[in-house]
């Protein structure tokens, strides 16, 4: 095919991927004023009951309290709450949670648009290629923002989406490659990981091929997630947080049982309904999840973390013996959203269809840098 004949077909199908994801976009509005956003609303009660001087990961509500601290899809019987955030992710939430919660509800819907809107804009702000930038859009809007994927995502309110934003303004960062890039684009990943752990991994090609002052910028970026943390917790929240996962995990694991009993509110801050979620395809597809749910094993944390290190250290060996003198920086993001990828799967917790926002991320930096890709696996002489 001809370059215009390509660039023809690439404008119908990014048409038609818009279409889908105005589609998609009316639907989650839809959503939106149906169900409650089961998942934002854990998150604007833990940050809710920080400011109120409660521990947000092992408060039991009762009815001395407010309808405002109560999550409704809260399992009365076991001692944890719903909230698996870090506290540095209620700390975000800390600036509008005080808001009625159907405003939060809305906003957050929203936002969560935005945000995906802003990553696609960023990875292709970043490639000059006309070709590669239409097909980012059209892979971006049609498999994800057109998908049920995203459909749960926004649905649910979960969060993903916001590192994928970080990841890919860090990305965009680095293209102005002046002096500062390198380290201002490391202190966002850096606080990226603050908020997510698993996202440290992005760092590890760096340090393969050493790019110390990425490296050094995702260091102060961490230190000052977790530091600035500390303005709005302290301490023993971060204990407390350690010690609920502990017990997630069990829960995950059904070491631990949840009865059905539920709060009986059906009315709360003037939303009904606020349990309820959408009928969408979701499946456990973390590594403990799908061995414990098709072969009745329970694979323990520990063992995890082994299988997780002999994984990366696979991947380090591969890099190792590709032998690149000179890796862009482009390249080792790439191999580094890869390596966070990889490690999602290991997490001792659930990993649901809305986790596969995070694909994004690599398939925006395939098409992107997919010349210097095949380069790596291509031996030149």
């Amino acid at each position: 095919m001809k370059k215009n004949e390509i660039n023809l077909l690439l404008s119908f199908l990014l048409i038609m991927s818009i279409f889908f994801a105005v589609v998609g976009f009316i639907k989650d509005i839809e959503n939106t004023s149906l169900f409650g956003g089961m998942d934002l609303r854990n998150r604007v009660v833990g940050s809710r009951l920080i400011k109120a001087g409660y521990d947000p990961y092992f408060f039991k509500w009762n009815d001395s309290f407010s309808d405002f601290f109560l999550d409704s899809r809260d399992h009365p019987n076991i001692p944890v709450s719903r909230v698996t955030v870090p506290p540095t992710v209620l700390q975000l939430h800390s600036f509008f949670s005080d808001l009625p919660y159907k405003i939060q509800r809305y906003a957050w819907t929203f936002i969560q648009w935005i945000l995906l809107i802003l990553s696609i804009y960023f990875f292709t702000k970043s490639e000059k290629n006309l070709i590669k930038t239409k097909l980012i859009w059209i892979t971006s809007l049609f498999f994800m923002a057109g998908s049920y994927v995203f459909r749960l995502h926004v649905e649910r309110g979960q969060i993903y989406i916001l590192f994928v934003f970080l990841f890919s303004t860090a990305y965009y960062i680095y293209q102005d490659k002046n002096k500062f890039s390198s380290i201002l684009s490391g202190i966002i990943i850096g606080y990226t990981t603050a908020l997510r752990p698993p996202m440290c991994f992005i760092g590890v090609p760096f340090l393969i091929y050493k790019k110390w002052r990425f490296i050094v910028g995702q260091i102060i970026g961490f230190i000052i997630g977790i530091l600035t943390s500390f303005i709005f917790v302290n301490f023993k929240i971060w204990k407390s947080y350690f010690t609920a996962m502990d017990i997630h995990e069990k829960v995950h694991l059904g070491i631990l049982k949840m009865s059905t009993e539920r709060y009986p509110y059906i009315n709360i801050e003037d939303t009904r309904d606020l349990w309820m979620g959408a009928q969408l395809p979701i499946s456990d597809s973390s590594i403990q999840g799908m061995f414990y749910n098709f072969f009745n094993i329970r694979i323990p944390s520990n063992s995890l973390i082994i299988g997780l290190i002999i994984c990366l250290i696979v991947f380090i060996v591969i890099l190792l013996r590709l032998k690149i003198k000179s890796a862009n920086m482009e390249v080792l993001f790439f191999y580094g959203s890869l390596m966070v990828l990889i490690s999602e799967f290991f997490i001792p917790a659930a990993r649901f269809s809305y986790n596969n926002v995070i694909w994004l991320i690599p398939l925006s930096l395939i098409i992107i840098n997919s010349e210097s890709i095949l380069s790596t696996f291509i031996n030149k002489k």
